[in-house]
């Protein structure tokens, strides 16, 4: 994780350390003026100390907008309201810095610079809580505007051209609360969007590695009771004429559960710390050990290899055993009596093709067929798949054929 990455956690964690920060770096760009206006006005003290207040209140509140954001929203309210009911005052033009202006300004003291604070609270909640509020909270604005429209026009009064400049005013008020509420309502809906995104994005992650596992686990638990099933069978039928056969079936058994349990260790350490892929998935490498395992079940299997694997990929070359795993382990369960199974791996210069086929051996049966799931070739078609192949499986002439093509990308063969 990088010093970013931290530092986001971190502020995401506690925000009210930000949030204070921005109260302070506002309160040090609106403060003065705000000061400059109460010093130069006329009022009694007490209006001066309650408009101040009010104004420190709103200013305030900004560092609570995402702890307690209606709580916040609520003091801020409650301030511009009291702020809304001071009495106006009059101020002198040169005190503000105003030449060239003649005579005393009557003005409402929420014109204080502090007082366009109150939007950052608008944008917490409409960002922040759900809909309900958030539209409660642009009615207490747009309430706000008509309030402060109102109260202006008190001050100078309701001439005709002064009319237009009240309306003028209250639509200015209006948009700005509106459109604050709008942005803030866009990132609540942008905010929320993404975390469903990210939801059922894990979803299928999850979902994907479910299958995954179970694909894994089918592979590795199928094929290794298959043939222990089948050594076990014919070690029991030739026991008592041929011991040695039948010490061979025990050694196949144990070796072949020796690599099951290797590979579930190896498939379960996946959900603890994810090791290396070449520590958990076979290649094509691994092809004749498989075929010499399967082999020694009973079943003719005869391995025709061209060309070279150089350019499969790891995920084309894992697919690729996983299905010759999984025909052989069919065959073995499902063919009948001494089957002839034939695996070619050809390798061309656009294409690497795997197939494994069986004669469906003699139909006289004289072992009854392992009991299976019928999952197997639909978890094989999903990994030749993934890995950018097609895939075909059906029956072919008196047995069964399965077939996957793995395309080689231009140039990648050349290496």
């Amino acid at each position: 994780m990088t010093w970013t990455d931290r530092t986001d956690r971190w502020i995401r964690a506690h925000p009210v350390v930000p949030d204070t920060l921005l109260a302070l770096a506002i309160t040090a760009v609106i403060g003065p003026p705000s000061l400059a206006i109460l010093e130069v006005a006329r009022s009694p003290a007490w209006v001066l100390w309650v408009a101040g207040i009010c104004g420190s209140v709103v200013l305030g509140t900004v560092a609570l907008r995402r702890i307690a954001t209606r709580a916040a929203f609520f003091l801020a309210s409650l301030a511009m309201l009291v702020t809304v009911a001071l009495p106006n005052t009059v101020v002198r033009p040169d005190g503000l810095g105003l030449a060239g202006a003649s005579g005393d300004m009557e003005i409402p003291l929420f014109f204080l610079p502090s007082s366009a604070v109150y939007l950052v609270l608008v944008y917490a909640v409409a960002a922040q809580r759900p809909w309900r509020e958030s539209l409660l909270a642009l009615g207490i604005g747009v309430t706000g505007s008509l309030l402060c429209t109102a109260r202006t026009a008190t001050g100078y009064g309701a001439l005709p051209a002064g009319w237009l400049t009240l309306l003028l005013a209250l639509l200015a008020l209006v948009a700005a609360v509106a459109g604050t509420w709008a942005v803030g309502r866009s990132h609540h809906d942008r905010r929320r969007r993404l975390a469903e995104e990210a939801a059922e994005a894990a979803e299928r992650a999850a979902a994907d590695e479910r299958r995954r596992i179970a694909r894994d686990m089918h592979d590795i638990v199928a094929h290794s009771l298959a043939v222990i099933v089948r050594q076990a069978e014919g070690g029991s039928a030739i026991a008592a004429r041929s011991p040695d056969r039948a010490t061979q079936a025990l050694s196949v058994i144990a070796d072949t559960a020796r690599e099951a349990l290797a590979d579930m260790r190896g498939t379960l350490q996946v959900l603890r710390e994810a090791p290396p892929p070449e520590a958990v998935q076979p290649s094509l490498a691994a092809v004749p050990a498989l075929v010499d395992r399967v082999r020694a079940t009973g079943v003719d299997v005869r391995l025709v290899e061209r060309g070279s694997a150089d350019g499969m990929t790891t995920g084309a070359a894992t697919a690729a055993y996983r299905l010759i795993q999984e025909a052989l382990t069919n065959s073995v369960k499902h063919a009948g009596a001494h089957p002839t199974v034939t695996v070619t791996i050809a390798h061309e210069p656009h294409a690497s093709v795997v197939t494994v086929e069986d004669d469906g051996g003699d139909d006289g049966g004289e072992r009854p067929p392992v009991p299976g799931a019928g999952v197997g070739l639909r978890g094989v078609e999903d990994r030749v798949q993934a890995a950018g192949g097609t895939f075909e499986a059906g029956p072919a002439g008196g047995g069964f054929r399965v077939r996957a093509e793995f395309r080689v990308a231009e140039g990648v063969r050349s290496r």
